[in-house]
């Protein structure tokens, strides 16, 4: 008689999707919910990733064979020196990899939300005036997990695509 053989699966490669801030959060896992974009967010709930913690977890998603999506405000550069070399660092490591996607936004990523409704390029300089803008066609936008959660901004913002 012979013995069974284990037999594992390969597993298929993945795409995942590290970053920073509560806004990336909700709008990548709405988004992954009403498009079903197949994709893991890590950590699983994203908070004040230092660019350093963001550039463990490129590495560690590269390292089990996953495509990375690396998301994040390059406005902290511009009163984090140290925030700023990292964030540097990151796009000198990883700029041409082809297993990484750097979808940085200056000033914030609440521009790219503006821009499904103004084809603008105006310079903001903060964040803060993205939003006012912002809130000209989100009437009820604000940064907080209240308001994040609640589904319906995302599919506003599908909904002008």
């Amino acid at each position: 008689m012979s013995r069974k053989t284990n037999i594992r699966e390969q597993r298929r490669p993945r795409t995942v999707i590290v970053g920073a801030g509560i806004t990336e959060y909700w709008y990548l896992k709405h988004l992954k919910k009403l498009t079903g974009y197949s994709y893991v967010l890590q950590p699983s709930l994203f908070g004040d990733e230092s660019m350093q913690t963001i550039q463990q977890r490129i590495k560690d998603a590269i390292s089990e064979g996953s495509s990375v999506i690396c998301v994040f405000d390059e406005d902290v550069s511009q009163w984090n020196d140290s925030e700023k070399r990292r964030l540097e660092d990151i796009h000198k490591t990883y700029g041409s990899n082809d297993k990484v996607v750097i979808a940085s936004s200056m000033p914030s990523l609440e521009y790219w939300f503006l821009l499904h409704y103004d084809n603008t390029n105006r310079y903001f300089g903060t964040s803060n005036k993205v939003i006012e803008s912002l809130k000209k066609h989100i009437s009820s936008f604000c940064k907080k997990e209240q308001f994040l959660r609640q589904e319906k901004w995302v599919v506003n913002i599908i909904e002008k695509v």
